[in-house]
C-alpha cells in the first residue's frame, strides 16, 4: 500500500509537468552507520540501511520550471537478538525563486516494525514539511531552514513526540583534488514541545557532520563521515558510518 503513495506521487509530478524532462534521475545506496541517531537521539547501534531515490523537473504553467523527487528508505539497527525497522517513503516538490533562493514541500511517511518493539502499539508517522534554502554564490556555502509537522506519533521514534520540529542547517562544501570533495555541515534542531519526560521547556540540540565523497567511477561515489550531536536536554552523540551511491 504505501509503496504506491511513492509511485503516486512520481506519476502526479510527471503528469502536471507537461513538458516535463524525459530523463529521470534515479539513484541505490546502501550504507552503515555506528548508530542510529535521528534528531539528536540515539534510537540504537548498527545501522544498516539502503534507499532508492528519483529525481526530475519540468514546467507547471504559470508555476514555471519546478523539481520533483520521490523515495523509499529502509533501515534496521539493534544488537543482541532485538532488531528495529524502518521503513520511510517520501516525495518533494521544489522551486527556484531565483539565482539564490528555493523553497520546497514535502511529505514523509515513516512505519516501524520488528522484534524489539510493541507491534500492537506502533501505527505509521505521517510527516509534511517546508523548507526554504539558499545557496551563497560560488563561495560553496548553503543555508536552510524547514518547518515539519508530525501527524500522530508511534510507541517508538523517529520522529520523536513533537508536533512542531524547526531544522535549521548551514553547510559547506568544496572539492578537494580530482574526483574527491569534502563537506561540512551544522545543524540546529528545535522541538516545539519537550521529548524528555518531565521537560517543560522546547528540546533544542546542535550537530555537526564531516564528509568525504569519493567518485571511484562515473556512477559509484563512497562517502565515509563522522557526526556529532550536543543537548542540555539530550545526551551527547558520536558517531560515524559510511555510504556507497549507485547512479543508474
Amino acid at each position: 500500500m504505501r509503496p504506491i503513495r511513492v509511485l503516486a506521487l512520481a506519476g502526479l509530478s510527471t503528469t502536471l509537468l507537461g513538458t516535463a524532462n524525459a530523463e529521470i534521475e534515479s539513484e541505490f545506496h546502501a550504507g552503515w552507520s555506528s548508530d542510529y541517531i535521528f534528531r539528536g537521539q540515539d534510537f540504537g547501534p548498527n545501522l544498516f540501511e539502503f534507499g532508492l531515490d528519483f529525481a526530475g523537473s519540468g514546467d507547471l504553467g504559470s508555476l514555471g520550471a519546478l523539481d520533483w523527487s520521490a523515495g523509499i528508505w529502509y533501515g534496521t539497527f539493534g544488537t543482541g537478538g532485538t532488531s528495529n525497522n524502518e521503513l520511510d517513503i517520501y516525495g518533494e516538490v521544489s522551486k527556484s525563486l531565483n539565482d539564490m533562493f528555493s523553497v520546497a514541500v514535502g511529505i514523509t511517511n515513516y512505519s516501524y516494525f520488528g522484534q524489539g518493539v510493541n507491534a500492537a502499539n506502533l501505527r505509521d508517522d505521517i510527516e509534511p514539511y517546508v523548507a526554504l534554502g539558499a545557496e551563497l554564490g560560488e563561495t560553496g556555502l548553503s543555508v536552510g531552514a524547514a518547518l515539519y509537522w508530525e501527524i500522530g506519533s508511534s510507541a517508538i521514534g523517529p520522529p520523536p513526540t513533537s508536533d512542531l520540529y524547526y531544522e535549521f542547517t548551514l553547510a559547506y562544501e568544496r572539492e578537494l583534488m580530482e574526483n574527491v570533495s569534502g563537506g561540512i555541515e551544522l545543524l540546529l534542531g528545535v522541538f516545539d514541545d519537550p521529548v524528555v519526560v518531565g521537560q517543560t521547556d522546547s528540546t533544542v540540540y546542535f550537530g555537526g557532520t564531516a564528509s568525504i565523497s569519493v567518485s571511484v567511477t562515473e556512477d559509484v561515489t563512497v562517502s565515509p563521515f563522522l557526526s556529532a550531536t550536543f543537548s542540555d536536554d539530550l545526551p551527547d552523540n558520536f558517531y560515524g558510518g559510511v555510504s556507497v551511491g549507485f547512479g543508474f
